[in-house]
């Protein structure tokens, strides 16, 4: 039998908590034209989002949504955004990885155009402006377009 970790058994008996998980829940808002999940509670600096789960603990929101999903496996140590945008908590965009894979990934994905990764408000403001957008029922695409360069924003598709 595979051990868990003390994060991984307190994520765990948090998927497991009806009341906690309508808490969570909650702050989650799939808005359209986006498969992103996204988190209207509070976020970290890196634009995460967390969530108390009791007794002064914190988790990170998109982990508390793969425990939930994915109830009864082992939660991985770092979870990878395919979608790039740390205040999605949708487990279809998150993977296991390493920190060198995340860094790797985001040292491939940043120079390109129109990648979130090149937001001009950084990640914590990219997710405050999208948490903004999703709570108001606001146009996404607009709080997205928001936070490119004009480099990002008008760069033509190659094919």
């Amino acid at each position: 039998m595979t051990r868990r970790s003390p994060t991984s058994e307190l994520l765990a008996r948090a998927a497991d908590d009806p009341a906690v998980m309508a808490r969570f829940w909650s702050h989650v808002r799939h808005p359209a034209g986006t498969a992103c999940w996204i988190w209207t509670g509070a976020i970290s600096d890196r634009g995460h989002g967390r969530f108390w789960v009791g007794d002064n603990r914190v988790v990170i929101a998109h982990r508390l949504a793969w425990a939930a999903t994915y109830w009864g496996q082992p939660v991985p140590r770092l979870l990878s955004h395919d979608c790039d945008n740390p205040a999605c908590v949708n487990p279809a965009h998150c993977r296991a990885g390493t920190a060198a894979t995340n860094r790797a990934e985001y040292q491939a994905r940043a120079g390109m155009p129109g990648s979130p990764l090149n937001d001009i408000r950084g990640a914590r403001g990219r997710a405050e402006a999208l948490r903004a957008a999703a709570r108001s029922g606001m146009d996404l695409d607009a709080a997205i377009t928001a936070g490119l360069s004009p480099l990002d924003r008008d760069q033509p598709g190659l094919w």
